[in-house]
């Protein structure tokens, strides 16, 4: 193995004369290529890209009931360290889906976002999950379903929500007509 360290150079490990990773001069940490690479426009800190597996694994062995963890945090904070308090529709996180249309991978299939569904304050952070899909001929996702800070299930919605009855548990309207309350 060998770690290259040369000042104006990027940092490379590499087993087997083989780079296996790089932390480029911009702080992208890379695995399994050594050029930046981007989907869907996204400069992510640090990107996978291989031919056999970019895959992310993480996983706990304990004897008890705490699991692994992935954490999406958002902050208004202007500064690395911060935490200004997030306002009522601000989104927390996004899990996106891309595939190759022939051209790139910038179009969007699905996602499932976070988002703060209310008025934040100390220790209260007011959520919903927001499931979106992309039509067929379609380039951007649309909303399709949520599960609101309160519980509620809402399918088929505009995205303002509109006409909702809010002591339903669950509610799915149609643009064509048609609205099934419980």
């Amino acid at each position: 193995g060998a770690i290259n360290v040369v000042s104006s150079d990027p940092l490379t490990f590499s087993t087997a004369n083989t780079e296996r990773m790089r932390l480029d001069t911009s702080g992208q940490l890379l695995l399994g290529h050594s050029g930046s690479s981007q989907l869907a426009g996204i400069l992510a800190q640090v990107n996978i890209e291989t031919t056999a597996s970019a895959s992310l694994t993480v996983k706990r062995n304990s004897a008890n009931e705490f699991d692994a963890v992935i954490g999406l945090g958002k902050t208004r904070a202007t500064s690395v360290g911060g935490s200004t308090i997030v306002q009522q529709n601000d989104r927390l996180g996004t899990i996106s889906f891309f595939g190759s249309d022939g051209n790139d991978t910038g179009s969007q299939a699905a996602a499932i976002r976070a988002e703060c569904d209310g008025t934040p304050g100390a220790d209260d952070m007011p959520g919903r999950l927001v499931f979106m899909t992309t039509s067929d001929g379609a380039n951007g996702s649309t909303e399709r379903m949520r599960i609101d800070s309160s519980g509620r299930l809402l399918i088929g919605f505009d995205s303002d929500l509109s006409g909702g009855d809010t002591s339903a548990k669950l509610q799915v309207t149609h643009t064509g007509g048609g609205t099934l309350r419980l």
